[in-house]
C-alpha cells in the first residue's frame, strides 16, 4: 500500500515537474535574452553635435541671403539620446550618482518593485535599423535574476514615390525566431506583461507623427503621416510641408552614420517686390469696434441721402485690415519656439507671423501672411511671405466672392489643395474651386453693429467699394 502510494506520489511530481518545465522553464530559456544598451551614448555630448550643427546652419539662412540649403546628419547617438531622454522623463534617479545603488539608478523605468527597463535603442546601416529592448526581473537585493528583450529589426524601403518607410525583416523575442505575425503577438504579450500597455498602445504613445500598419508590418512617417501631425501644431506648417514634398524640396539619404536631409528653404525667401503690412489703429476691444461702426453707419446715411437708389461706401485698406484683425484675432497668427540646449547655454529661434492682412491696387484685392525665422539676441531674420491675389466681386445670395487670381510663398506657387489647407482653419468651406467664399452671414457679423447689409462689392482705385441697405 504505501509502495503503491509512493508511486503515485512519485508519478505527480513528474507530471508537475514535465509541466512546470513546459509552462515556466522552456519559456524562461526561450525567451531569455541578454541585451546590453548604449549607456556610452546618454549623455549630452550625443546632441552637441547635431545641436551645433543646426544652430550654424540656421544662422547662415538669417544672415545669408544667398544661403538656400539646411542640411543635417541625425546620427545613432542622437536618436538614442532622445530616446533615453523620453524613456526614462519620468525617472529623475536614473543614472543620477546621488542615487546609485537603486533600482531607478540603473534603470529608465521601474514596474512594480522588480522588473527594470533598460531602455530601447536603434543600430543604424545604410540598408536597415534595428531596434532593441531590454527589461531585467531583480531581486529585492538588487541582484539581476533574469534577462529578457526583443529585437526587430527593420528594412529601410525607398517606394514609387520617393519615400522612406520601414518594414520589419525580423523579430526576436528573446531567443525565439518565429513567424513576423506569430513574433509581433508575443512580443506584445511580453510588454503587455511588463507595462500594462500593448505594443500599439506604445507605437501609438511614442510615435504619433507616423503609421504603422499589422498586415504589412511596417511603419511609415511620408507626406500624410507628418502632414496631418502638424496640421495638429498649426496649418500653416502643414501646408508648408506639403510645398516641401510637392516640390522635391525635402532629400533623404540614410548610411551607417545616420538620416542626411538636405532642405531647400530658400526657395520661400520672401521676394523684394512682396508688399508691406499698412499701418492701422488695431481695435482693443468691442467697444473700438462699436465706435467704428457707428462712425461707418453715420457714412452710410449720409451716402443713402446723396444717392438713395445705389448708396455706397467706400472702404480703405485701413478699415479692411481693421475689421479682418480683429475678426481673425489669434486664429492666424502664431508663434513656435525652437529651442535646445547647446554647451550648456540655451539657444532659442522663434517662428512667428503676423496676422493676415490686406492691401489692393487697382481693381485687385491681395491677401498676405508674413513669417519670420528670428534668433533670440542675433541680428537679422529669414521671412517668408504668402501672397494671395484676388478679384472681388458678390454672388446672387449675398456671399462675398474672391475669385484667386494667383499665390505664392517666395518663388513657390501654391495650388487650391494647398490654398484648401490654409483656409479651413477659418472654415472648410472657405475654398470653392479657385475662389474664397465668404458667407453673407459672416460678412454681416464681420459688420455688425453698423445697421447694413450688403448687396454687391468690388474693388476699384485701391478701394473696397460696398453697396448696401439697410438692415430689416
Amino acid at each position: 500500500m504505501m509502495k503503491t502510494l509512493l508511486k503515485i506520489i512519485l508519478k505527480l511530481v513528474i507530471v508537475v515537474l514535465i509541466l512546470v518545465t513546459i509552462f515556466v522553464v522552456i519559456p524562461l530559456v526561450l525567451l531569455h535574452k541578454k541585451t546590453t544598451p548604449p549607456v556610452e551614448q546618454y549623455n549630452v555630448q550625443s546632441e552637441t553635435q547635431f545641436y551645433s550643427n543646426l544652430d550654424s546652419e540656421l544662422e547662415e539662412m538669417i544672415t545669408d541671403s544667398e544661403e538656400d540649403i539646411i542640411f543635417l546628419t541625425i546620427d545613432e547617438a542622437f536618436i538614442n539620446r532622445a530616446v533615453q531622454k523620453e524613456l526614462s522623463k519620468e525617472n529623475p534617479k536614473y543614472m543620477d550618482s546621488a542615487y546609485e545603488g537603486e533600482l531607478a539608478y540603473t534603470y529608465m523605468a521601474v514596474f512594480g518593485n522588480n522588473v527594470g527597463l533598460k531602455g530601447a535603442w536603434a543600430e543604424l546601416t545604410d540598408d536597415q535599423v534595428t531596434i532593441t529592448a531590454g527589461a531585467d526581473y531583480v531581486s529585492n537585493s538588487g541582484k539581476v535574476i533574469y534577462q529578457t528583450g526583443l529585437e526587430i529589426i527593420f528594412d529601410i524601403v525607398l517606394s514609387e514615390n520617393d519615400q522612406y518607410f520601414l518594414k520589419v525583416n525580423k523579430i526576436e523575442v528573446g531567443k525565439l525566431k518565429l513567424p513576423l505575425k506569430s513574433a509581433f503577438k508575443l512580443a506584445n504579450f511580453v510588454i503587455n506583461s511588463l507595462t500594462q500597455k500593448s505594443l500599439n498602445d506604445l507605437i501609438a504613445e511614442n510615435l504619433s507623427f507616423g503609421s504603422f500598419d499589422y498586415e504589412e508590418m511596417s511603419f511609415t512617417v511620408g507626406e500624410a503621416e507628418l502632414t496631418d501631425y502638424l496640421y495638429e501644431i498649426d496649418p500653416t506648417f502643414a501646408a508648408l510641408l506639403k510645398v516641401i514634398y510637392k516640390e522635391n524640396l525635402l532629400i533623404l539619404d540614410l548610411s551607417e552614420e545616420g538620416f542626411d536631409i538636405s532642405l531647400n528653404l530658400g526657395v520661400f525667401r520672401r521676394l523684394v517686390s512682396d508688399m508691406d503690412e499698412v499701418p492701422f489703429d488695431r481695435w482693443e476691444s468691442d467697444s473700438d469696434k462699436a465706435a467704428f461702426m457707428a462712425a461707418l453707419a453715420m457714412r452710410a446715411a449720409s451716402n443713402m441721402i446723396a444717392d438713395p437708389f445705389d448708396p455706397k461706401i467706400n472702404l480703405t485698406e485701413e478699415d479692411v485690415n481693421a475689421i479682418l484683425d480683429y475678426t481673425l484675432g489669434d486664429k492666424v497668427q502664431f508663434e513656435f519656439p525652437l529651442t535646445f540646449m547647446l554647451e550648456g547655454e540655451e539657444i532659442e529661434y522663434m517662428f512667428n507671423s503676423t496676422n493676415l492682412f490686406v492691401r489692393m491696387s487697382g481693381d485687385e484685392l491681395s491677401i498676405h501672411l508674413k513669417m519670420t525665422l528670428s534668433k533670440t539676441d542675433f541680428p537679422g531674420t529669414f521671412d517668408m511671405q504668402f501672397n494671395l491675389s484676388s478679384n472681388v466681386t458678390m454672388n446672387a445670395e449675398g456671399d462675398m466672392v474672391m475669385t484667386i487670381i494667383e499665390a505664392n510663398i517666395g518663388e513657390i506657387e501654391l495650388d487650391n489643395e494647398i490654398l484648401t489647407m490654409l483656409f479651413s482653419v477659418f472654415d472648410e468651406s472657405l475654398m470653392v474651386d479657385n475662389a474664397i467664399v465668404i458667407p453673407k452671414e459672416t460678412l454681416n457679423k464681420m459688420f455688425e453693429g453698423s445697421g447694413i447689409v450688403f448687396d454687391d462689392s468690388y474693388v476699384t482705385g485701391g478701394e473696397l467699394i460696398m453697396h448696401f441697405g439697410l438692415e430689416e
